[in-house]
């Protein structure tokens, strides 16, 4: 339980009203003395890239240096609620959509400075991070999910490659159809799991024409059929054996399985490519656009933002680095470090020529059949209840239909705190 001042409850924020306006700040560091910002991120192939930039940043502005922190994603939101809790946060952090609004309706977030431009950026990822008409956080990149598949497992089951135009039905079928072949040398077709919405479940529930929450952030979308449908294919691959279990999932992540040549397929984002391409297989990688279901959806979209704390004690400093990880020469090297796709649009394609043997311009291309991603004002509150509700569907202890309405139902009381 948060109890500092600052901290406070989800559902007494709103009327809080303690957004720090900070924006009126120069565009520019001002201090004379020297300054060194601390740094947080979540992803530890992205270090190097952030020191590089991080060095360019004090070429300009001698007096300040920045100190790049890593910390995981398993830990990452943990570490930042205690920080926020204890007025102790980094100068300048990641944050992402599904955390965005418990950071900014506790005021710890300042406004982004003047020099700013939102034009330069999807419109969508930029109200992502505003508040009352305040951009509390600058898009960094933004993410949609496709099929990364091995050729060699394809070839060696003697399976045919996914087709542009192939549907969730044509997915299940491949996904079997390698299992039964090559199950027995321990290889199954895909993989998912209870804590992993974004990357798989989410995209068929919204395939299916599903929902996870309404559209006015009061009500779970669980219970609904289409989205009992969409998380089922999921649990029919498991029990058919074309997928792990969540004990296997659990023991050797799914991306662990794909690199060591165990899984056919996995639902997954741009962000792999690095690592994909550095693989034992890389030479027999290739990506495929997500199947189609019953709806005109195939995938969510999200992105990461850049965001300043209001208590920094070098909130100019931090403006101007926040300014500069999102300007043109920033995020041309982010695209070609392979991180993911630039949010700023003049270099979006710096992505997809950074890896010329692929053709990430499926990534871009889907965002055209994506799904704003599920959030509201506590959106982890309910993710914890995802992986505790539908855990017993992955295990085969209790049906799909059953374990989505119960998830429903304790997912509705938190939205009904949130929304009280």
């Amino acid at each position: 339980m948060l109890n500092n001042h600052r901290w406070m409850p989800i559902g007494a924020l709103a009327a809080a009203s303690l957004i720090v306006l900070a924006g009126c700040s120069s565009d520019s560091p001002a201090a004379d003395s020297d300054v060194t910002l601390e740094y947080m991120i979540w992803d530890a192939n992205a270090v190097k890239l952030h020191e590089e930039l991080a060095a360019k940043f004090t070429e300009q502005n001698p007096n300040v240096t920045v100190e790049v922190t890593a910390v995981p994603w398993d830990q990452y939101w943990t570490k930042l609620q205690t920080q926020a809790s204890s007025d102790t946060l980094p100068d300048l952090f990641w944050l992402n959509e599904p955390n965005f609004a418990q950071y900014a309706t506790n005021g710890v977030l300042a406004e982004v400075s003047s020099d700013y431009d939102p034009a330069e950026f999807p419109e969508a990822l930029v109200n992502s991070y505003t508040l009352e008409e305040k951009i509390l956080a600058t898009p960094m990149s933004y993410n949609t999910m496709a099929v990364w598949y091995n050729t060699a497992i394809f070839d060696a089951a003697g399976v045919a490659y996914p087709e542009a135009s192939w549907t969730l039905e044509d997915f299940e079928a491949t996904a079997n159809a390698i299992t039964a072949a090559l199950g027995s040398d321990g290889v199954f077709g895909a993989a998912s799991g209870p804590a992993l919405g974004q990357e798989t479940y989410y995209n068929t529930i919204f395939a299916t024409g599903g929902y996870v929450i309404s559209e006015d952030g009061e009500t779970s979308g669980y219970a609904d059929p289409a989205t009992i449908e969409g998380l089922q294919l999921w649990v029919d691959l498991i029990q058919s054996g074309a997928a792990p279990s969540v004990e296997q999932v659990n023991d050797n992540p799914i991306a662990q399985y794909f690199t060591s040549g165990k899984l056919g397929m996995m639902w997954s984002g741009g962000w792999n490519a690095t690592t994909l391409s550095e693989s034992e297989i890389a030479d027999t990688i290739e990506v495929a656009p997500l199947p189609h279901g019953s709806s005109d959806l195939v995938t969510t979209i999200q992105g990461g933002a850049y965001a300043v704390s209001a208590g920094s004690d070098h909130l100019a400093e931090a403006q101007a680095f926040q300014s500069f990880l999102t300007s043109q020469e920033a995020s041309e090297a982010f695209g070609k470090a392979g991180l993911g796709i630039p949010a700023r649009l003049s270099a979006a394609s710096t992505f997809t020529e950074s890896f010329p043997e692929w053709d990430l311009q499926i990534f871009i291309d889907q965002s055209a059949e994506a799904a704003p991603y599920p959030v509201s004002l506590n959106t982890a509150a309910w993710n914890q209840l995802e992986v505790e509700y539908l855990t017993p569907a992955w295990t085969g202890q209790k049906p799909v239909a059953d374990a989505a309405r119960e998830l429903a139902k304790a997912m509705d009381a938190v939205l009904a705190e949130e929304n009280r």
